[in-house]
């Protein structure tokens, strides 16, 4: 898996091997649900958004997780976890409120409302 967060990429985590699959998200769009499998190893990641759009890659083999914020307008704002060399082992997915831009432009958080989950 790798996340563009604006206009910087992370690291590539977990293995690599199949097609490459993206998802582009338009203006307001957010996601709002992450679904999968796992076992040891988390082997199927589902993203859905508000626009009713998904982006599954994977295997569906093991256990079904799913993962969607605690309040209604929220939506995922930040992906962790940990891999080794075989795989990811666990994810946390952390959701929040994106309140309209600043003063200076940037859109702000909002504080005390995240909540977070882990597949381990």
């Amino acid at each position: 898996i790798q996340i563009k967060y604006g206009d910087v990429w992370s690291a590539v985590y977990g293995l690599t091997s199949g097609q490459v699959q993206e998802l582009h998200l338009y203006a307001n769009e957010s996601i709002i649900q992450v679904s999968g499998k796992h076992n040891s190893y988390v082997y199927q990641l589902a993203f859905v958004t508000n626009m009713g759009r998904q982006l599954i890659a994977g295997q569906p083999s093991g256990w079904s997780f799913n993962f969607y914020p605690e309040y209604p307008v929220a939506e995922l704002r930040y992906v962790g976890g940990r891999f080794n060399s075989i795989g990811i082992t666990s994810m946390g997915f952390h959701w929040g409120l994106v309140y309209p831009m600043s003063r200076a432009g940037e859109p702000q958080l909002s504080e005390g409302l995240a909540s977070s989950t882990d597949t381990s």
